[in-house]
């Protein structure tokens, strides 16, 4: 059977090399090296001539995934003409090289195998000279795909290879979206080899000096801002034995209201433009989210990473324009692709006697979701000309059941109108719920002008006729229309 033999290089000082990678690079057989940018490399390139590197393939502008695959097909090629063949790489085979990883899959399909020799990654001399001890939590990602990091790292992070001043750059800016500019940053280069060099610098300062190259490593301390993480845990802590007795009691049924609550003051924070509160109320939200989590991960039901998940997905299976290949130019197409898909997930086309909605919501809102539940099935006025005519009707029958004072009629009549009321918001596309808070909002501010206004004459309300007080009402509107 053929066979590759992957050998790791070390950090970059021979004298770091095992004897087992040692025997094999002197063995004579065909050697081929990912690069001949590594110290331990050059050494032992000089001493075959049956060696190659594979740094022209970098120097053709290919992309990454190109390079690895025409590494993987030269290597299974010489393989199977030679029968054994060395393959050499910087540090250790199983850290940050993707065409290891390619071999390793691929190759025991093809009847080749595959072996490693172990080598000391950079980490082992980074970690030495950083004086941190790995088992305190260490993060590492490689420079090209720091888009995966999606928030400020808990543990000590170390990014490597930053083989350039421009790929520095890019690396700066992707961590100033989600540090401090001046956030501390540690540039190593060399580490493990004879030249070594380390400095520390701001992070908007990073890419200032030019001394970059394949061996540059960043470090970054752990970030003191909160995560997730210790958010679910502290909600953990809170509903333990040790934690706070009101937390414990709470269930999902006497926790509801508050989920109400907490969203209507976020609406209320964006209704005032209010970014100090809104980012509070925020807050106030996620925690309902993640105490509800953890009372249903108590009780084995789920738990915060279910939540997640399914959201994620959700927002990927309705987005087939975004994340698939379908095709919607703007807003209008995403309404109509988004509600095709809630209509396959619902299984709108079967057969059911009625429309479902959630009872726990404000009856305003209930009304509103109910209307057009009831629309996308087809029953629906043509037009605005239908609820208005409606709206009209209803106000009659209101007003004629209060003048024969019979009171279960108005409360009906009067729960009609609101209805149509309603019917009548959906159709000029306004939300009932959020119109009413906001002239609720309104309503609060003037009547507040008018109480102050009255206190400051140290005479009762009650003393004021309505047209005195209504003359203070028209100052607090002309107030807030100087305002806007």
């Amino acid at each position: 059977m053929s066979r590759i033999i992957i050998i790791g290089l070390g950090p970059g000082n021979p004298g770091h090399l095992t004897r087992e990678a040692h025997g094999n690079l002197i063995s004579g057989r065909p050697l081929f090296f990912r690069t001949l940018k590594h110290p331990s490399a050059r050494y032992y390139a000089a001493k075959t001539r049956r060696a190659k590197s594979f740094d022209h393939l970098y120097r053709q502008g290919s992309d990454f995934e190109q390079v690895y695959r025409k590494i993987t097909g030269t290597l299974i090629r010489a393989a199977r003409r030679h029968g054994t063949v060395c393959y050499a790489v910087p540090g250790h085979p199983s850290v940050g090289e993707a065409a290891v990883d390619r071999l390793c899959r691929i190759c025991p399909g093809k009847r080749i195998k595959v072996q490693v020799v172990e080598g000391m990654s950079f980490l082992e001399p980074l970690l030495s000279t950083l004086k941190i001890d790995l088992l305190d939590g260490v993060t590492v990602y490689d420079a090209l795909v720091l888009d995966r990091l999606k928030e400020p790292c808990p543990n000590h992070l170390i990014i490597a290879q930053v083989y350039n001043r421009a790929l520095a750059s890019r690396t700066k800016l992707r961590l100033m979206e989600l540090y401090p500019e001046d956030y501390p940053v540690v540039v190593v280069r060399a580490a493990g080899m004879q030249g070594r060099q380390a400095w520390k610098t701001a992070l908007y300062n990073l890419d200032r000096r030019d001394l970059f190259n394949h061996f540059t490593t960043l470090y970054l301390p752990p970030s003191p801002h909160r995560s997730m993480g210790d958010l679910i845990e502290i909600m953990a802590m809170l509903r333990s034995e040790n934690g706070c007795p009101w937390d414990r009691k709470q269930t999902h049924e006497s926790l509801r209201q508050y989920m109400i609550e907490e969203a209507y003051e976020a609406v209320a924070a964006i209704d005032r433009d209010d970014d100090s509160a809104l980012q509070e109320e925020l807050g106030d939200v996620l925690l309902q989210v993640v105490f509800h989590s953890q009372i249903a991960r108590e009780e084995n039901r789920f738990n915060f990473n279910g939540v997640l998940d399914t959201i994620a997905a959700k927002l990927i299976r309705r987005h087939p324009h975004v994340f698939g290949t379908d095709n919607a130019d703007d807003a209008a197409q995403v309404k109509v692709l988004w509600e095709q898909i809630k209509s396959d997930e619902r299984g709108k086309h079967k057969p059911t006697s009625a429309v479902k909605i959630d009872h726990a919501l404000p009856a305003l809102l209930k009304a509103y979701k109910m209307q057009k539940r009831a629309a996308e099935a087809g029953f629906d006025w043509p037009c605005v000309s239908g609820p208005l005519d409606k709206a009209r009707e209803e106000l009659a029958e209101l007003e004629e059941a209060y003048r024969n004072e019979d009171q279960a009629a108005v409360e009906e009549e009067f729960g009609d109108y609101l209805f149509s009321a309603v019917n009548i918001a959906r159709f000029m596309g306004v939300n009932p719920e959020l119109a009413l808070g906001k002239t609720i909002a309104k309503f609060i501010e003037r009547f507040g002008y008018v109480m102050q206004k009255a206190d400051e004459t140290k005479r009762p309300v009650s003393s004021f006729s309505l047209e005195e007080l209504d003359k203070w009402w028209v100052e607090a509107k002309k107030i807030r229309k100087m305002s806007e």
